[in-house]
């Protein structure tokens, strides 16, 4: 029995390619994900290793100070020199080495222009004098610098900006830019430029601790070594018990690991955010594989009952066919998996090239636990698309076996009506969280959502055979077109099933893009309502969190002629009233006319040291009325006392405390990142922008524009998030063109003997292929037309249920077109191979099939 089975099996060898690369396509994108990242982990968790492999114990000082989003490598919690020094009197240390690194030191390069970044640190590093070896990066070229003037740079800056040994050079560090010369090259081991893209300015360790620290006689980091003898965790529990609780001490091993954590997380998010499209697409697959498995079984209703009749019994058949699909699920996900393996080091290769630099670690790392994962979801996401066909095989009779007529479809009552109440409990479930009914979580808005869309892929069936005969009626005129049109209708079953695949997709797409209008358009009307502002002063992004200019620029800018009110800003997160929030200085006489802030409490004037004027909404928030104090908390000073002088009105623009210049002093960077002015006459805003070009002439980090170009990068990002997600969600587009494929395949194999009638009636080639098309543009934009509608519907929810003042409902009209035109033409690829297949038939043969 099984024997015959698998011989009717590979007797369709077309038909179990296309059903295989769904599953292909999904693990190869699950393991891809893991195997890739995993590579990347351990050779950046070995290089760390070995970077540390000159220490036993780092010591750095605990700092409660808040940390801005994202993190930072910007050192603000020091070891001072007698704490330093101190660790070399522990008990167990042979030798203390200070280390002075710290993110921010920007070269500018010969054409004038700060060398950007992509997202590694630039990292200024100190020149260590002391007993202990320079453990992070290796003398390439001439020598280390010696005098306050000098400095090395790593080898990766010198080949972008085509600096060598005895240039001179400018740096921007906490101070304004200032020229070196350059006395070496560096690297870092296993000859590599550098672990990651990151950059690296060595200066003199007491030039380093003014430039990158702040201030004289302190140290990022005191790195030890234990007399020999002396294991690193006894060092450590010595040092911890010397120094208190103050500082932190971790030993080489710790020290790697924490210093990989970054990359880490990245890691982590990269690899869920690429297995949620595996599993996507494997869930599109489903789709393709029921499909593929009820044609086959329909089509073998003859051969089923043959083997019934000869003795075999349901529970025979239909352990055949899932014995079936377990074999296409085992072969599928092994290739996948191979395919995923070399996907796997292509994505570490190729991150290495997009940063310039190599990424650490040689060979792939392969985890048992992601084969066996990976081997799973293909083989049990298979068998369970097979198993309703396969259940479905089992009840075949043997006197179906002496009737030629095929077994007509159930009735889709049964199926409708279970789909509207799903989908009614779907929209419930999200009027109730719009409304604010049930608590705010995700939870709720994804089991709404999931319901909604289950529901809809219920109802799908009874809406395919009306939705594709209007859709249909231009081409319903011709016979070919007419055919195509009622072939179908003619299983609405099988039209809606192959469709799903291609609805998931354009429900997510249509879903994200709404949101990321949404968001855009929100965004703009912020700028549009409260921005009152002509010409502004913006760090570039590239530049870092330490990039900005003076502060005192502010009363340059109010003093050329024409300006009515501007305003230099200096954020950075603070801990205020217990919670972190981000903190402002900034003038707020004049960001009442530039960003329309409006006193509810209290006064909007210019701020003494130790005054803070709250938003509405943080001051309800930490209970601080007009005339009480609060402490604030910043990354570089002391906790200090401050006053609430004034309450505004919530403002989108500026949504966090505002505080003096002074009560600024301790902000991770002394520079303001952004500046804005008004302008008395429209006339008059190229003369100002002129001067205000000339103010900042000599820093290349900052550049003068306009509110606009300011949105545009705003925004930026959506487009590159929405362009990264329709690149994945290809992968769902590329599965439903395989359904489509793989079930005109099968149609035309089912009704050979009909083709071959029209054939034998003076249908011509031509016609039977244009025939073959429309069945599938009709299914296309039938799946289309149900993503468009179920995206826009759920993308409209969750922007209703988010709400918030950066949301205004926008629907994407010219997205949603692209998309029905990109319908057309995936049903017109589709059709290609069918269409072909049926035109080539021959007539006599065709007509002769049974």
């Amino acid at each position: 029995m099984l024997k015959a089975m698998l011989r009717g099996l590979l007797a369709h060898k077309l038909r179990l390619l296309l059903s295989a690369l769904a599953i292909v396509l999904g693990t190869a994108f699950m393991s891809a994900a893991f195997v890739g990242g995993d590579t990347i982990s351990k050779g950046f968790t070995e290089m760390f290793s070995q970077i540390n492999e000159n220490l036993d114990v780092q010591v750095t000082a605990k700092s409660d100070a808040p940390q801005p989003q994202g993190g930072s490598d910007i050192v603000t919690a020091v070891v001072p020199k007698d704490v330093a020094d101190r660790l070399e009197t522990v008990d167990g240390v042979e030798h203390a080495t200070p280390q002075v690194i710290s993110d921010g030191a920007r070269v500018i390069d010969k054409n004038g222009k700060a060398v950007p970044s992509t997202g590694p640190p630039r990292f200024g590093i100190g020149w260590p004098t002391g007993p202990g070896d320079q453990p992070l990066v290796v003398m390439r070229e001439g020598q280390p610098p010696t005098a306050p003037d000098q400095v090395a740079i790593s080898k990766n800056l010198a080949d972008v900006t085509g600096y060598q040994v005895g240039d001179k050079v400018e740096v921007i560090t906490l101070q304004p830019r200032q020229p070196f010369t350059i006395t070496g090259i560096v690297g870092v081991s296993e000859d590599r430029d550098s672990l990651g893209g990151e950059t690296y300015v060595m200066f003199t360790e007491p030039r380093a601790q003014r430039l990158m620290l702040g201030r004289p006689d302190v140290y990022s980091n005191v790195d030890l070594k234990a007399k020999p003898g002396v294991t690193p965790e006894r060092l450590k529990a010595n040092v911890q018990q010397v120094l208190g609780g103050d500082y932190e001490a971790l030993t080489a091993e710790e020290t790697a690991v924490e210093q990989a954590g970054p990359i880490e997380t990245f890691l982590n998010v990269f690899k869920i955010a690429l297995s949620v499209f595996g599993l996507l697409g494997l869930i599109t697959g489903v789709f393709l594989i029921f499909n593929t498995f009820s044609m086959l079984v329909a089509q073998r209703t003859r051969e089923l009952a043959l083997y019934r009749s000869f003795g075999a019994n349901r529970q025979q058949v239909l352990k055949s066919v899932l014995v079936e699909s377990l074999l296409l699920g085992l072969v599928s996900s092994v290739v996948g998996l191979i395919v995923g393996i070399g996907l796997g080091w292509l994505l570490k290769w190729g991150l290495g090239e997009v940063g310039g630099n190599p990424l650490p670690g040689s060979g792939v790392v392969v985890r048992p636990i992601v084969v066996v994962a990976t081997l799973l979801a293909g083989i049990l996401i298979t068998m369970l698309a097979a198993l309703l066909p396969a259940i479905r095989a089992s009840r075949v009779a043997p006197l179906e076996a002496m009737r030629d007529a095929a077994k007509p479809d159930k009735p889709l009552r049964g199926l409708t009506i279970t789909g509207l109440a799903v989908l009614v409990a779907g929209l419930v479930l999200l009027v109730l969280r719009g409304s604010k009914a049930v608590d705010n979580n995700l939870l709720t808005l994804g089991l709404g959502s999931l319901l909604v869309f289950l529901g809809a892929v219920m109802l799908a069936p009874a809406l395919s055979r009306p939705i594709t005969r209007f859709i249909g009626k231009p081409v319903d005129r011709a016979m070919p077109g007419r055919l195509g049109v009622r072939n179908t209708g003619r299983n609405p079953r099988r039209t809606a099933l192959t469709a799903a695949a291609l609805m998931i997709g354009v429900t997510l797409a249509t879903g994200a893009g709404l949101f990321a209008s949404s968001v855009k358009s929100g965004v703009t009307d912020l700028f549009q309502q409260d921005l009152n502002a002509d010409l502004t002063l913006q760090a570039d992004f590239s530049a870092g969190p330490t990039a900005g200019f003076d502060p005192a620029l502010q009363q340059r800018l109010q003093a050329i002629p024409g300006v009515e009110a501007a305003t230099a800003i200096r954020g950075d997160t603070v801990r205020m009233a217990g919670r972190d929030t981000v903190a402002s200085a900034l003038d707020p006489f004049a960001a009442q006319t530039l960003f329309s802030v409006k006193a509810k409490a209290g006064e909007v004037r210019a701020l003494n040291p130790g005054e803070v004027i709250l938003p509405d909404g943080f001051a309800e928030q930490a209970g601080l009325p007009v005339g009480q104090s609060t402490t604030m908390r910043a990354a570089r000073g002391e906790s200090k006392n401050l006053t609430v002088v004034g309450i505004i009105e919530p403002n989108q623009l500026v949504t966090g405390p505002i505080i003096s210049e002074q009560d600024a002093s301790g902000f991770r960077s002394p520079l303001a990142q952004q500046a804005y002015v008004k302008v008395t006459d429209e006339s008059q805003v190229d003369s100002v922008r002129q001067q205000m070009n000339a103010l900042v002439a000599n820093n290349p980090e900052v550049s003068v524009g306009s509110p606009a170009d300011q949105l545009k990068q705003a925004t930026a990002f959506l487009d590159l998030l929405l362009l990264i997600l329709n690149f994945l969600l290809g992968l769902t587009i590329l599965v439903a063109v395989l359904g489509v494929i793989n079930t005109l395949l099968l149609s035309v194999f089912e009704r050979t003997r009909e083709l071959g009638m029209l054939r034998a009636v003076g249908m011509s080639r031509s016609r039977v292929s244009w025939m073959i098309t429309v069945e599938s543009i009709l299914i296309s934009l039938f799946g289309a037309l149900m993503g468009m509608v179920l995206g826009t519907a759920l993308g409209i929810a969750l922007v209703k249920i988010l709400g918030g003042d950066f949301l205004r409902l926008t629907i994407p009209w010219g997205y949603l077109v692209i998309t029905l035109v990109a319908a057309i033409v995936v049903g017109v690829l589709a059709a290609l191979l069918p269409a072909a297949r049926a035109a080539r038939l021959n007539v006599l043969q065709a007509i002769a099939y049974e």
